[in-house]
């Protein structure tokens, strides 16, 4: 660990050693998630990478979003927020220069609000724009020193958010892949344990294979369960964003934590599972996916 990252780490341990968590922190993190609104404080995780973000708008697919440290770092883009400004009760620093869209799907946890509005053309130029009591960083004096150093640490961590996905495109290439495996539908029901009448859609491509399936036909077939999923039809858009919103993560984590896997590969167990059980209704034009994924993981998990 760097000398920037130490010292603001230590920093960060000795602040939150002596802080009592603000009521209005502590209900927020209490209650049940929900989706993200401008002007909340939300905890970003994917992988190992962790950011605190300011969100200032919130579109179907993504969030725009600001990142946010309790450090001293600051450029001349970065505005510095009073500790009134949110329910923290902390001095924030708000990085505007690295303002950018991410996915929903990495937003884990509202932490708190900004009690202060933003406006939505703020620029370093015009401190008059500012909200009461922010004021700008300054243009550190050299791009070595401390300051310069953090954003770069900032960029790269907005960098692994804004590329994270875990839907697979689906190229709906099963059927051709079985037959140019010479598999056929006596095999594939054998190898999943499925009696001809569930084992035909399958092998036409009409219903989905999940995860498990997918793991064993990927022994018959000699590839990787990853490859076997990928030849899946696209997942639906609509079921991508249930399974994006906030609320699902821990429904995500308990299933991941069950089957021994990461979120990753839970997310693909759950949208192929979702999809399969949506397949055998006869109306396949009008489907609750937010009903049909609490029935899900109801049924996975219990909750």
């Amino acid at each position: 660990m760097n000398a920037a990252h130490s010292s603001a780490y230590e920093r960060l341990v000795a602040a939150a050693a002596g802080l009592k968590v603000p009521d209005a922190v502590r209900e927020v993190a209490t209650a049940p998630p929900r989706d993200p609104e401008p002007g909340q404080i939300w905890r970003a995780v994917w992988e190992r990478t962790i950011q605190l973000l300011v969100i200032t708008a919130v579109d179907d697919d993504t969030v725009h979003a600001i990142p946010v440290s309790l450090e001293r770092y600051a450029d001349a883009s970065t505005l510095l927020l009073p500790a009134e400004a949110s329910t923290l009760e902390q001095p924030l620093a708000l990085w505007w220069g690295l303002k950018q869209p991410l996915p929903w799907c990495v937003l884990d946890r509202q932490v708190s609000h900004l009690t202060v509005p933003l406006p939505a053309s703020l620029h370093p130029d015009l401190p008059h724009t500012a909200p009461p009591g922010a004021r700008w960083g300054s243009a550190p004096p050299s791009p070595a020193v401390a300051d310069a150093e953090y954003r770069g640490v900032l960029t790269d961590t907005l960098a692994r958010l804004s590329a994270a996905r875990w839907v697979q495109e689906g190229s709906g290439a099963l059927p051709q892949l079985l037959q140019q495996r010479g598999v056929t539908v006596a095999q594939l029901g054998a190898q999943l344990q499925l009696p001809p009448a569930q084992a035909l859609p399958l092998w036409r491509g009409q219903y989905p294979l999940t995860a498990d399936q997918a793991e064993k036909l990927a022994v018959l077939l000699g590839l990787g369960m990853d490859e076997v999923l990928a030849a899946n039809p696209a997942l639906p858009p609509a079921l991508v964003s249930e399974l994006n919103r906030p609320l699902r993560r821990s429904q995500l984590r308990a299933l991941a934590a069950r089957h021994l896997e990461d979120e990753h590969r839970a997310r693909l167990r759950a949208a192929y599972g979702i999809v399969t059980l949506a397949a055998r209704q006869e109306d396949r034009t009008h489907i609750n996916w937010a009903a049909r994924t609490d029935g899900y993981f109801e049924l996975r998990l219990g909750q």
